[in-house]
């Protein structure tokens, strides 16, 4: 890709290719000669998405719903977001006791100052 554009193929043509593939008698790098794929790395992904039974859309530059890094603002019952507080706290104690070697609050011999 030297010209630094990426190329879009639509979802029916990916599963088109992956369905080639599938039906057996042709290599990866056959069918990115028949196709006019750039590479075979790009169809082993696909087939690899499919067998996943994960969607052959192009994701790129489309909200996907998934906010990383940020927390849950709505849930459906206080249990839910009570559960979801303690994952979060237990989260944080396991971090805490990986990087400084003991639990919050206890010094570095284990036992718990007040």
């Amino acid at each position: 890709m030297a010209d630094g554009k990426k190329t879009t193929y639509s979802p029916s043509f990916k599963e088109e290719a992956v369905r080639r593939y599938l039906e057996g008698g042709r290599s990866y790098q056959q069918l990115v000669g028949e196709l006019g794929l750039k590479d075979k790395k790009t169809l082993r992904e696909w087939v690899a998405k499919f067998q996943r039974g994960e969607s052959l859309e192009d994701g790129r530059g489309k909200a996907t719903g998934s906010r990383r890094g940020r927390t849950r603002t709505r849930f459906a019952s206080i249990e839910e977001e009570l559960s979801y507080v303690k994952a979060e706290r237990d989260y944080l104690k396991k971090l805490y006791r990986s990087r400084f070697g003991h639990e919050w609050g206890a010094d570095k011999n284990g036992s718990i100052s007040e």
